[in-house]
């Protein structure tokens, strides 16, 4: 008698979980395809890229965009959106040190990272064109 009742207890307490979260799941939503394309950031396809800018692409995500892309239109990256214009106004060699040797808010990662993938990963960045076009 004592388990049924648990398990009746227990039923009910699913079912009225579920029954909030069906109903706060009803509310609008903008759709993402919905919200202006101005705001998402677009990566150049991998079928147009060198095989070494490819890697850069993957590194680059796994690794930077976490901070150095918005994770959704609404939210302001954390760093610096990073593109060609920054790698070409601070320099090649002053993005390879920044990348390995980090910040006061950024890791720099001379320890995970080969030299080799540090440099596709700043061969990357110089295709990326990420300024706003209003």
């Amino acid at each position: 008698m004592k388990g049924l009742f648990l398990i009746f207890c227990g039923l009910s307490f699913a079912l009225l979980c579920g029954a909030q979260t069906n109903e706060s799941s009803r509310k609008e939503e903008t759709p993402a395809a919905a919200r202006p394309s101005r705001d998402i950031v677009p990566l150049p396809s991998i079928k147009a890229l060198s095989a070494a800018q490819a890697a850069g692409k993957r590194l680059f995500v796994q690794r930077c965009s976490v901070c150095h892309l918005p994770a959704l239109p609404s939210y302001a990256a954390y760093g610096p959106l990073l593109d060609k214009n920054l790698v070409e106004d601070r320099g090649d060699e002053t993005i390879r040190l920044q990348i390995m040797q980090g910040s006061a808010r950024m890791p720099g990662f001379q320890y995970t990272l080969r030299p080799m993938e540090i440099d596709e990963i700043a061969g990357y960045l110089k295709t990326l064109d990420l300024a706003k076009k209003d």
